[in-house]
């Protein structure tokens, strides 16, 4: 190599100062020219630098007592020692960097005689630029063009690109290429070209026809693309992590690279390798962040963040959808925007997190404007908890809509619930037939006929009932009852049962009712029974033709069951007065009162009057 004017191989010599360690490490050429040898980690101490300065010179070349002092760069003219031990005025230049997250902090400096002032200053200018883009770039494209730009202004530099390799991925991509014959590649796995030599050495090389054959004949490397005259490439390295390569290129034999223009782009690689690395981690913490952010907002069911003090802090559109009415929510708290009350839900589980720290559950209301519930939600509360400091931020709260999945349970369960109770009434009007079935055994053991009566009329009185229980068993509503079938069905039957024929004594029927419960048709039944009973045994002689009226109507604010026949009329027996008491008793039962008029030769007619009450179902 060439000696520079001050008989030295390079005009330019370059530091590094760590600020924490206190070592600084020198150019292969400066540590020549100094003496100041580096240790096995290729570092030295800085006091020992110190030494090499002037005494008179050293207060103001002090870096490590100054750095308060000094701005983003500086520069410094004082004398510095060389090996020959004569002191020779020099001009120290460098930039002070401080980057916290990668825990970087240092001086990168040059040194250059006084007569290479001109030279010296334009890489300094190319430092202070290249870091002033990690402030200023936005996106790694403008990052990279504007190196390149940088570095056209030190050198020749018009085919330049630079690679990155991607860890994850396995694959070296090219972000930033321009050549005047190849086009840029793109990302594909490590192959055994020069980029790939440099990444894995994380060494500079400056490869020649000359230096690539050698390299292509050891197998170490192989041709891809246009053959270049010279081809320099450098590592960008960050914390001894090569991460990538920024290559110069010439296809020409008029430009020629050599080894000051390693030493140069060396410098500004190592420069470029913190803005680019940055740069890189800001981009995957975008997109990371980007990625979080979709995901957020294509989760399909309610998401909410709330602090500490249950404010909500984000949340996804399907909560901004369902609670639009009361937007905007973040900043409010939760049960306020949610549920509008003004209090804490009870009971609330993301309350329970809090507290716990553990994950908790409950089935909330959806609630419209106003409080209405429009709906049921499955909210699962989970603890927000700082991965570094282990404490407790807030809760994030899961929320699905169940309001479909709910009423098809209610649903579910409607039915069931509609299903045993048809199958018990249906059991119950089959005891009942068995109860009646019983009785009519034990009347035909029976003598005496009053007891055989008693009996008789015991199984009317529970053939009544399990008439309404089979008539509830075949019903789609079994809250109410069809009284006019009822009641007609039981007539029916106690004509059967007393074997009258129609040529002899006939019925009719004027039932304009509404739907009644079981717990009113019931015991109207048994009015009915009792009533009709009492006609057919006492008001017509064996033989003699007659007539029943059951009429059955709402009066205004009542309702009026009337019995009536056309007989002979009768006086109340003792079998006929615990009849006609029985229905006393249940007209009191229904909140109403009950009438007897009987006339010889007129007939008799039987009336209860009860009011309209929460035992009436509804119109027809």
């Amino acid at each position: 190599m060439p000696a520079g004017r001050n008989g030295y191989s390079s005009d330019l010599f370059f530091y590094c100062l760590n600020l924490s360690s206190e070592k600084i490490w020198l150019s292969e050429d400066l540590s020549l020219a100094t003496g100041l040898s580096m240790d096995r980690s290729g570092w030295s101490s800085y006091h020992k630098w110190l030494g090499l300065v002037h005494q008179e010179d050293r207060g103001k070349a002090h870096l490590l007592a100054r750095q308060s002092q000094l701005k983003s760069h500086y520069s410094i003219n004082y004398r510095l020692r060389t090996r020959t031990g004569v002191f020779q005025p020099i001009k120290d230049s460098g930039v002070m960097i401080i980057d916290e997250e990668l825990g970087i902090r240092h001086f990168l400096g040059f040194i250059s005689f006084i007569s290479n002032v001109s030279q010296s200053h334009k890489i300094q200018q190319a430092i202070y630029e290249i870091a002033q883009l990690s402030v200023e770039s936005e996106n790694l494209p403008e990052l990279l063009q504007a190196i390149h730009r940088i570095i056209k202004d030190l050198m020749t530099a018009e085919n330049f690109y630079i690679a990155i390799y991607e860890k994850e991925s396995g694959l070296l991509s090219f972000p930033y290429f321009v050549d005047e014959y190849d086009s840029p590649p793109p990302p594909q796995p490590l192959g055994r070209g020069l980029t790939e030599h440099v990444l894995a050495t994380g060494e500079p090389l400056l490869a020649s026809p000359e230096v690539f054959a050698g390299l292509e004949a050891t197998g170490q490397v192989e041709s891809i693309g246009a053959p270049s005259v010279d081809w320099l490439g450098l590592p960008l390295k960050v914390k001894d992590e090569t991460f990538g390569v920024m290559v110069v290129q010439s296809y020409t034999e008029s430009l020629r690279y050599n080894e000051e223009h390693v030493q140069m782009l060396s410098f500004v690689a190592n420069q470029a390798a913190l803005v680019i690395k940055k740069n890189l981690a800001e981009e995957a913490r975008k997109e990371t962040e980007k990625l979080l952010t979709d995901s957020f907002a294509s989760i399909q069911d309610g998401i909410s963040i709330l602090d500490l003090e249950m404010n909500i802090i984000r949340v996804n559109p399907v909560m901004e959808a369902w609670y639009a009415h009361a937007l905007p929510l973040v900043g409010k708290k939760c049960y306020v925007a949610y549920h509008g009350k003004e209090n804490l839900c009870q009971p609330c589980p993301s309350l329970k997190t809090l507290r716990t720290k553990a994950p908790a559950s409950e089935v909330v209301p959806k609630t419209a404007r106003g409080g209405e519930i429009v709906g049921w939600l499955d909210l699962f509360s989970f603890p927000l908890i700082d991965l570094k400091s282990g404490k407790l931020k807030g809760v994030i709260e899961y929320v699905r809509d169940i309001s479909a999945k709910k009423k098809a349970e209610d649903a579910l369960i409607l039915s069931l619930k509609e299903i045993l109770l048809k199958e018990i009434h249906h059991r119950v009007k089959n005891n009942m037939q068995i109860i009646s079935s019983l009785l009519s055994l034990q009347a035909q053991h029976l003598k005496d006929r009053e007891a055989q009566r008693a009996l008789k009329e015991c199984q009317n009185r529970i053939h009544s009932m399990a008439l309404a229980h089979e008539k509830l068993y075949r019903e789609k509503d079994l809250s109410s009852i069809d009284f006019r079938d009822y009641a007609e069905k039981l007539v029916v039957h106690l004509f059967q049962v007393f074997n009258i024929r129609g040529e002899n004594v006939s019925f009719s029927t004027k039932i304009k009712a509404p739907r009644l419960t079981v717990e009113l048709a019931i015991p109207l039944g048994l009015i009915i029974t009792e009533l009709v009973t009492n006609s057919l045994r006492h008001a017509f002689p064996p033989g003699s033709p007659g007539r029943v009226e059951i009429s059955f109507a709402r009066a205004k604010n009542k309702l009026i069951l009337k019995v009536k026949d056309n007989g002979r009329g009768f006086k109340p027996s003792a079998s006929s007065k615990f009849g006609l008491e029985i229905v006393r008793l249940l007209s009191t039962q229904i909140g109403g009162y009950f009438t007897l008029e009987s006339l010889p030769k007129k007939g008799t007619t039987a009336e209860v009057q009860f009011p309209l009450n929460g035992l009436v179902s509804g119109e027809k």
